[in-house]
């Protein structure tokens, strides 16, 4: 199956073609009305892992399953970004992070192939489905036995530079419950760049996660255009606080990801 992981910058997913119209080049801003992945059971459904406790960098095969209120097991799902569901991990302190895409079997079961951790430490396993309609992100604890060494995080955080691309977050404030529009430059030897293909349907994908819970909040750009060398998410905060951003996008054909952190004021 296809992943996009840590470590940041270069990544692999199956190509994706874009065209000119706004529904090629972007969702409509806004993503989950609220944040989730706070608890492994929401909307009337629960998660249900094969396993927990990973040795780091041990690869297997890993299942989980999504109960509905009776415990019977959930069997259709409706895709939401091109895929039947996003599973995103990332430690707790919001640090290797991955992007996959579970492949559902006829019996429900959904299958991570080659599914690993780097390193120890506690990790948070995000499920992203929709059901009946319903949009829906649950969360859980993963452990990876061992040492564990925290890398220090700036306070703020803006520029980034992956392979032979610098990114750019543009917007300098964002305040909480205030609708704020996320603007990403892609340039590559200072130029903005021409060409950026359709990933998930759309031109990037972000994932903003708040430090102190790991709050999730799931959003997909607005209408950009392909050759701006430019990604626009409109998306609000719910809280002031410290929150990282996830951002991926494919510029000439190539899947990149890319970090940044941001500080939403009061």
């Amino acid at each position: 199956m296809a992943r996009e992981s840590e470590p940041l910058g270069m990544g692999e997913h199956s190509s994706h073609g874009h065209g000119s119209t706004d529904a090629n080049r972007g969702h409509a801003s806004g993503g989950h009305a609220a944040p989730g992945g706070l608890s492994l059971a929401a909307n009337g459904l629960r998660l249900e892992p094969s396993e927990t406790r990973f040795e780091p960098e041990v690869p297997v095969h890993w299942t989980f399953r999504i109960l509905d209120e009776d415990g019977a097991v959930v069997t259709d799902f409706e895709e939401a970004h091109g895929r039947p569901s996003h599973l995103v991990v990332v430690r707790r302190d919001l640090t290797r992070f991955q992007h996959r895409h579970p492949e559902l079997q006829a019996d429900g079961t959904w299958l991570v192939e080659d599914f690993a951790v780097p390193d120890p430490g506690v990790y948070r396993a995000f499920v992203d489905v929709v059901v009946d309609g319903h949009p829906t992100t649950l969360g859980f604890d993963l452990l990876a036995p061992g040492t564990v060494t925290h890398d220090e995080r700036p306070d703020a955080s803006r520029r980034a530079t992956t392979g032979n691309y610098e990114l750019e977050l543009l917007t300098d404030d964002v305040a909480a419950g205030e609708r704020t529009r996320l603007s990403f430059a892609v340039r590559r030897g200072g130029e903005p760049v021409s060409e950026l293909e359709s990933y998930l349907g759309a031109l990037g994908h972000l994932v903003a996660l708040r430090e102190g819970d790991l709050a999730y909040l799931h959003v997909h750009p607005e209408a950009t255009a392909p050759d701006s060398g430019r990604v626009e998410f409109g998306a609000r905060f719910p809280t002031p606080g410290r929150y990282r951003l996830f951002f991926q996008t494919k510029p000439e054909g190539t899947l990149i990801t890319a970090q940044f952190d941001v500080r939403v004021d009061p």
